[in-house]
């Protein structure tokens, strides 16, 4: 783990006060699900509040010290209280397998070495099968009074009931463009200002377009829309050519730009506040492209979209499966 101290976390000051006023008053719950959007900041909120959990600094008001035993071995990755467990993110389909939830049971019935409890952070956790909660669930349902639970989710929704009921939930709120234009900013991004508008709330996410030339792609993909209508097949099958010849992720990326356009064009006529858009540096453009559509264009346009996010899960061929998702968004365009 890295260096940890409150003041690196970026927004989420409410909530933070909140875990810390618990850590202090020591009424912090055996189980509590941190839910929010990925990128965050959930994982590091979760990590400094575990290292304050087991600091074993006597000052309530300076957890974690970032100076005791239990700080310095959990710097160093080798605190025997602390418990991680995560899906293998290399496959295709991440999974926490139950194998590593019963690995989890057995840790949580040693007693701590070094503090007095021990933390456990379960990251992804909406990647546990049913099985697999259920089998966590146990553990929640019959602590041993000296282990700690933290669920990190991107998607509640995924989670039991029934789990979810044994833990207290707290749930982060995206964060501000400001927010994320500060972090971009702090590391030295170009553009801060625009990547953040497009950030969906999340500086994880806006660190990956940074990284991944993710305004480009917004470019790229707006001006195929402007110019749908006017296109040939020979154009068509131009683009789906260059664009097969690219990772798939920059095609998924593509339709994810699609997607908040035309929902986007749902909106441009109205009085609506900027942060329901999307894309609200692209207003002007959005309303002359707004201008060429009806909203069964759009909704139509909407539904193609859909499906071809759907049907890149599978295995079939992209360049094909671009070409013919391109045809029918601008037959789609086209519908009176």
């Amino acid at each position: 783990m890295e260096q940890f101290n409150w003041s690196e976390i970026i927004g989420h000051k409410n909530k933070i006060n909140q875990i810390r006023e618990m850590i202090k008053a020591k009424n912090f719950p055996n189980a509590v699900i941190f839910s929010g959007v990925a990128g965050i900041g959930k994982r590091k909120i979760a990590e400094i509040a575990a290292a304050a959990l087991l600091c074993e600094n006597d000052d309530a008001d300076n957890l974690p010290c970032g100076e005791c035993n239990s700080c310095r071995s959990l710097i160093a990755g080798t605190h025997p209280d602390y418990y991680t467990v995560e899906p293998d993110r290399s496959k295709a389909n991440p999974m926490i397998k139950i194998d590593q939830i019963r690995s989890l049971q057995k840790e949580v019935l040693v007693m701590p070495i070094l503090s007095d409890k021990r933390m456990v952070l379960i990251d992804d956790a909406e990647c546990m099968n049913n099985v697999s909660q259920n089998c966590l669930l146990k553990t929640i349902e019959e602590p041993q009074g000296l282990s700690k639970f933290i669920l990190i989710t991107s998607n509640r929704s995924r989670l039991l009931l029934t789990l979810q009921s044994r833990c207290m939930i707290i749930n982060f709120e995206r964060l501000t463009e400001e927010n994320i234009k500060s972090g971009l900013i702090n590391r030295g991004t170009e553009n801060a200002e625009k990547i953040a508008i497009i950030s969906n709330g999340s500086l994880g996410q806006a660190i990956g377009l940074a990284e991944n030339d993710g305004l480009q792609i917004r470019e790229d993909s707006l001006k195929f829309l402007e110019n749908l209508s006017k296109l040939n097949n020979e154009e068509i099958f131009q683009t789906g050519q260059q664009l097969s010849t690219q990772p798939k992720d920059i095609f998924r990326d593509w339709t994810i730009n699609i997607q908040k356009f035309l929902r986007d064009l749902l909106i441009v006529d109205t009085e609506i506040e900027n942060n329901y858009y999307y894309n609200h540096d692209l207003k002007k453009r959005l309303q002359k492209l707004r201008d060429k559509l009806n909203l069964k264009n759009i909704f139509e346009m909407m539904n193609q979209t859909t499906e071809i996010q759907r049907r890149l899960n599978s295995n079939a061929n992209l360049e094909l499966l671009i070409e013919s998702f391109f045809i029918r968004l601008r037959q789609a365009a086209k519908i009176k």
